[in-house]
């Protein structure tokens, strides 16, 4: 096999994406909270003085959970004084768009209707993340789509996601891939997995109204802003999955969201961008689905959630992407089993391209010695071309 010349990070991920062989295998990183952001703070791989004054200088984004001030700290020395020699290759960045007030509720609302709270641990430490639905009933519902005027996405919000796109890339070497919610995670995060296992076998005129309002309203326009900014990789976070299988009947994903996901697909490829999906679970049963609408790689990927070498096998349109366990291996093994095992997995998955390693989610309380040691190994292992 003729060797690859040295490729860019932009080159890397989009050579794989389009099923073909990079240089290396690269990485994937989403981001991490506040607890990660905390322990990598106080550990010997902390952003120094002199770290903060030049990616305040280059306009890098320290926001939480994109993290990408954290991710630039694992750049080579050549690339950032300093750096970890750990290269990330990919990272992640999304709008969510703006809050709205409803009058059966006292609380601000996110634009698909549900709720999201800072909550503080004994430690000090706070934590942001989605609480729960709050259209729980169909009057709240049709309330909500009196706003839609109040709904639409701001342009502003895309053309950041753009800057710090061409920043991280410029500067860093860096593919930030950015998109937004995708169309189950907006409806369920609005009126909840009762309403929608409900409406679907009650009312399935009502819940196919509701999805194309959010899709008219929210989600078209957004992705055409966001093409707009013109973006290398588009990613999208849906998550579709449990432990065991499906969140829903999977004829109910065929009907009212892998039509909506398919237009996510297309707006991108129009627009001359690549189009990954985050799902976190055991999401088997509708990776044929993923090939016939096109989606290029599928992140996430929970090893004991899901049968990766099969996925490998039998749908080679797919790039693999995360796959590392993020739940209990880069929190509770040893810096020396993390590198075996992405070893491993390298050998096992990504032989014939299609492979982007990386932790299965966000990174929260993990020891940072352990998120060094794995992408050292995959910067270590993964010339196997």
């Amino acid at each position: 096999m003729t060797k690859v010349e040295k490729m860019s990070a932009l080159e890397r991920i989009t050579t794989v994406l389009e099923g073909k062989i990079p240089d290396r295998v690269p990485s994937f990183i989403l981001g991490g909270d506040c607890d990660f952001v905390y322990r990598f703070m106080n550990s010997p791989y902390k952003l120094t003085e002199e770290d903060m004054i030049q990616l305040d200088k280059d306009r890098v984004s320290f926001m939480i959970p994109f993290i990408h001030s954290i991710v630039a700290k694992f750049s080579p020395p050549d690339i950032f004084p300093g750096g970890l020699d750990a290269k990330i290759d990919m990272c992640w960045s999304t709008t969510g768009g703006g809050f709205i007030q409803l009058g059966f509720t006292d609380r601000v609302l996110n634009n698909n209707g549900g709720t999201f709270d800072a909550v503080v641990k004994e430690d000090g430490i706070p934590h942001f993340w989605y609480t729960g639905p709050a259209l729980l009933k169909k009057e709240y519902i049709q309330e909500y789509w009196e706003k839609e005027k109040e709904l639409k996405p701001n342009p502003a919000a895309f053309r950041n996601l753009s800057r710090i796109r061409k920043t991280m890339l410029e500067k860093y070497d860096i593919v930030v891939s950015q998109g937004i919610t995708g169309p189950f995670e907006n409806c369920v995060f609005g009126i909840g997995l009762a309403n929608f296992a409900r409406f679907a076998r009650k009312e399935p005129s009502f819940l196919q109204q509701h999805i194309d309002f959010q899709w008219e309203t929210i989600e078209e326009p957004s992705l055409k802003l966001l093409m707009n900014q013109k973006p290398d990789v588009v990613m999208c976070g849906d998550d579709y999955g449990f432990n065991a299988g499906l969140q829903m009947n999977v004829k109910n994903w065929r009907k009212y969201i892998k039509p909506k996901l398919a237009e996510y697909v297309k707006i991108a490829h129009d627009g001359g961008a690549k189009f990954v999906i985050h799902s976190c679970g055991n999401i088997g049963e509708i990776f044929p689905d993923f090939v016939e609408i096109g989606i290029d790689g599928v992140e996430s990927l929970k090893p004991k959630n899901n049968d990766l070498k099969m996925y490998r096998e039998k749908y080679p349109e797919i790039t693999l992407i995360g796959t590392i366990d993020d739940s209990e291996m880069l929190i509770y093994e040893s810096p020396e089993y993390i590198r075996n095992n992405v070893k491993d997995n390298i050998n096992s998955l990504g032989k014939k391209g299609g492979y982007i390693p990386g932790p299965t989610n966000f990174l929260l309380d993990h020891p940072p010695e352990n998120i060094v040691s794995l992408y050292k190994a995959i910067q270590d292992f993964g010339a196997i071309y």
